[in-house]
């Protein structure tokens, strides 16, 4: 190299960010740095976002049963036992709802908490594990990723099981990473890899273990190799997971006498492969294409990380490992999975971090991005991303953003066209600082600021504000059967039929009607068939759309004494020119 050309390498490298190498060399920094990043952009979705249907929902309202009957050995969702969900999440949330007392039990943030402290935690040791790995400030960078990535996001501020599992998943993997990659890694390391394998299977059946399972097969291919899994101290270690895990398998004991005793081979399977099952199997490519939009700021480098990471497969172990991380357990979830994409992609991501944070940290300032990467897209472009999820919320229900919410929604775009920008003049440290507060702020507008603004995408939340000052005792709602009107209203299934109200009717008992026009005729024929007079007049009515089963709802509301109507807020008078919002659908509405 020339003199020349050797300045030209010394100013190139002046000119790189060291703001990441500063942050990650001061003790305890970066740890405070990533909690505060958690903490700002998981709490207002976590605080603000309504009870979403179904799955957060059952878990939530399955634990408070549990905790209010004083069974911690049997919950159940009403008269449902679902099998495949292990007792471990539920005794979690129990404590949280233990902790926070009788009078926020329908009260869904506290059921979210642990789960925005597992992902919390699942960031943290990303850093703390990882840096071992690839030192101090990939693994800062990597965890940052992590952190913002939209599906990690939503995890954390859901109450179900996916998120918690984050914990183990990540802990477990990293622990398998540094014993694969360490032949010196001391003991304590694998112990670590089994008490994370044992809490795993507690909260999230079979997770974790299949997600080491896949990760193993696939470092076989690679490598033939199987030596070093004496490295995991497997005499030692597999008693200690199988100690921890074991009381789910108990539990479904106590309940079922023989463990998943009537369950199908197709439902056992799912009962192991973890807490979520879908109707359907998802299409050839669904859980690719989750991963790709889930991990977005980092996606943009996956293709350069690939590239690199298989040509130094051979040659290096960490790359190899992190390959069979994800292609094993991808393999895995398109092959046989069952999953919802959106809630078992998460587990890859901190490898997908580490992978691309050492691309970021190999950058060598030469002024172009780098081969294979997403930047070859204008960067202007990119904003079309975030603006087009926001203007489809509010084209949807046809309202118009607030002013909070537009300028959050701007400051969004900017960030998102600053980062396309940053990447094609090959800044990575910059690029990564800039993703990372734009993801976070698209996370934070989204699930905090625009989802919980649009009232009416909420029908239980809206019939609660609407009755908050009606006596709500033995309340009768036709109409809609989600969840949500269980946990939030408290009106189980068993009064949530026409039949119910004419029976109360018939009784002379008062009591405070919520019908969905639909069942306006069906409800006035249980009344007449039991010698009772029609509806009368509504005291209030609540326009709404079920994004579960995609149908517009009207509720009607009546007060147990029509005499003396209860008050209810302005927002919800009754009119006959009120528009439906979404997609209109004639039937299965309820």
């Amino acid at each position: 190299m020339s003199s020349f050309e050797g300045a030209e390498a010394v100013d190139r490298q002046r000119t790189m960010w060291t703001w990441w190498a500063t942050l990650a060399g001061r003790p305890w920094l970066p740890s405070l740095a990533l909690l505060a990043l958690c903490a700002v952009i998981y709490l207002p979705g976590l605080v603000r976002l309504p009870p979403v249907d179904r799955t957060e929902i059952i878990w939530s309202e399955t634990t408070r049963a549990m905790v209010d009957r004083g069974d911690w050995t049997s919950p159940r969702f009403g008269d449902d036992v679902h099998q495949y969900r292990p007792i471990g999440t539920f005794w979690v949330q129990g404590a949280a709802r233990w902790l926070a007392g009788q009078a926020h039990e329908r009260d869904i943030s506290v059921y979210r908490i642990p789960s925005f402290i597992a992902v919390t935690l699942a960031v943290l040791a990303l850093f703390w594990l990882g840096r071992g790995l690839v030192g101090a400030e990939t693994a800062l960078i990597a965890s940052g990723l992590f952190a913002v990535a939209p599906l990690t996001v939503l995890v954390s501020q859901l109450a179900i099981a996916e998120g918690l599992c984050l914990l183990p998943a990540t802990v477990a993997m990293l622990a398998l990473a540094r014993i694969y990659t360490n032949d010196e890694e001391p003991i304590r390391t694998a112990l670590l890899f089994w008490v994370a394998v044992g809490i795993g299977i507690l909260i999230n059946a079979l997770l974790v273990p299949i997600l080491v399972l896949a990760t193993l097969i696939a470092l076989y291919i690679f490598d033939r190799d199987l030596s070093w899994l004496k490295r995991l101290r497997p005499i030692v270690g597999v008693p200690i997971a199988l100690v921890l895990g074991v009381p789910w398998l108990l539990v479904r004991a106590h309940q079922d006498g023989v463990a998943f005793s009537g369950l199908s081979w197709r439902e056992f399977l799912a009962a192991l492969g973890g807490a979520q099952d879908m109707k359907l199997r998802a299409f050839p490519g669904t859980f690719v294409l989750a991963l790709l939009l889930g991990f977005i700021p980092g996606t943009m480098l996956l293709g350069t990380a690939l590239k690199r990471f298989w040509a130094e497969r051979e040659r290096q172990r960490l790359p190899r490992f992190l390959l069979a991380w994800v292609i094993g357990y991808l393999i895995y979830l398109e092959a046989l999975s069952s999953k919802p994409g959106t809630y078992m992609v998460q587990t890859m991501f901190p490898a997908l971090a580490l992978a691309v944070a050492m691309v970021v940290t190999g950058e060598r300032g030469e002024g172009k991005h780098p081969e294979w990467s997403g930047f070859w897209i204008w960067p202007t472009a990119l904003a079309a991303l975030p603006l087009a999820i926001f203007a489809a919320v509010y084209a949807f229900v046809g309202e118009l953003p607030s002013f909070l919410a537009l300028v959050l929604i701007a400051i969004v775009a900017g960030l998102f066209i600053w980062t396309g920008q940053l990447g094609r003049e090959g800044h990575l440290r910059r690029w990564a600082a800039v993703g990372v507060s734009a993801l976070g702020l698209f996370g934070l507008t989204l699930l905090g600021v625009v989802l919980p603004g649009i009232d009416r995408i909420w029908p239980a939340e809206m019939i609660a504000k609407a009755i908050a000052a009606c006596p709500k005792r033995d309340a009768v709602m036709i109409g809609f059967r989600e969840p949500s009107g269980r946990f939030l209203l408290d009106i189980p299934p068993d009064r949530q039929t026409p039949d119910a109200l004419a029976e109360r009717f018939a009784a002379k008992a008062p009591t405070l009607s919520i019908v969905e026009d639909r069942w306006a005729k069906r409800t006035n024929w249980a009344l007449q068939s039991r010698s009772q007079n029609r509806l009368a007049q509504p005291t209030g009515c609540v326009s709404a759309y079920n994004m579960m089963r995609g149908c517009p709802l009207y509720f009607r509301i009546y007060s147990p004494n029509p005499a003396e109507p209860c008050a209810m807020p302005a927002a919800f008078s009754c009119s006959d020119r009120t528009a439906p919002i979404g997609f209109e659908k004639s039937g299965d509405c309820d």
